[in-house]
């Protein structure tokens, strides 16, 4: 029987909030507040859902290129 093992944080292409803070070197709360002030753009499929972050979209934030 072989077990399924999750990427590397560095292979990702969509990432979750505690996801998107390791691979930023963040805090979970960090990565939250940025996605709430509208900072760092992500997706929710529902309100008060939970947050997807594109590497793309993170990358840009961490460059301070974000608009």
């Amino acid at each position: 029987m072989t077990t399924a093992t999750a990427a590397p944080v560095t292979d990702r292409i969509w990432f979750d909030t505690a996801q998107a803070a390791d691979y930023a070197g963040f805090s979970t709360k960090t990565i939250v507040r940025a996605l709430q002030a509208g900072e760092l753009r992500g997706q929710q499929r529902k309100e008060r859902g939970r947050w997807r972050i594109h590497r793309d979209w993170l990358d840009t934030w961490l460059s301070g290129d974000a608009s």
